[in-house]
C-alpha cells in the first residue's frame, strides 16, 4: 500500500500576550470543552490520558472511545514559542489508512497584546481518490485544531473574568 504525505496548517489570532497563550497550549486530548459534532462523529473521543508533555522526550498516551490509543513523544520545545511532537504508536480509527506522523504548536507575537497560534499536523494516507480524501482530512484536522485554539481562548477569557471579579471585590 502506497502512502501519500500530507500536512494541515491552521492559524488563529488571539487577543493576549504570547506568554499567556503559551501557558494555555494543549493537545486535543486535553481540551476542557466538548468537541464539535463533526469531531465526535468522525474521530473517537479522548477518554483518558497518561504521561506528560513538559520536556523533550516526555511521552503522553491517550485512550479513545473506540478502544484505540495515540502515543506522542515530545521532540522539541522552544519555551514560550513552539512544541514539536511525533506519533510513536497509534491504533485509533482509520490508523491503517490515515497515519498521523506528528506536528507542532507555535505561538508568535503579533504586536502589543496579540499573538498568532499556528498548529501543524503531518500525516500520510493511502485513501483514494487522493484529492477528495485530502480535502476531508484537512477539514477534520482543521476542526480539531480550531477546537484546541477555542479551548485556549475560553481558558484565557475565564482567567480575565476571574481577574476582573477579584479587582471588583477589592
Amino acid at each position: 500500500m502506497r502512502f501519500k504525505p500530507g500536512k494541515v496548517v491552521t492559524e488563529a489570532t488571539l487577543e493576549c500576550s504570547r506568554r499567556d497563550a503559551w501557558n494555555k497550549v494543549c493537545f486535543y486530548e486535553h481540551i476542557s470543552i466538548k468537541p464539535s459534532l463533526l469531531l465526535r462523529t468522525v474521530l473517537p473521543v479522548p477518554r483518558k490520558t497518561t504521561g506528560k508533555y513538559e520536556r523533550v522526550g516526555d511521552i503522553s498516551r491517550c485512550c479513545y472511545s473506540d478502544g484505540g490509543y495515540l502515543t506522542k513523544r515530545i521532540r522539541k520545545i522552544v519555551e514560550n514559542e513552539r512544541i514539536e511532537f511525533g506519533i510513536v504508536e497509534q491504533s485509533i480509527r482509520f490508523h491503517r489508512t490515515v497515519k498521523l506522523l506528528g506536528g507542532s504548536i507555535e505561538v508568535v507575537g503579533a504586536g502589543t497584546g496579540r499573538c498568532v497560534v499556528r498548529m501543524v499536523t503531518h500525516y500520510k494516507t493511502s485513501l483514494k481518490p487522493v484529492r477528495l480524501f485530502e480535502w476531508a482530512i484537512a477539514r477534520v484536522v482543521k476542526a480539531m485544531h480550531s477546537i484546541v485554539i477555542t479551548d485556549m481562548k475560553v481558558c484565557l477569557e475565564g482567567e480575565r473574568y476571574e481577574s476582573n471579579a477579584v479587582q471588583l471585590q477589592v
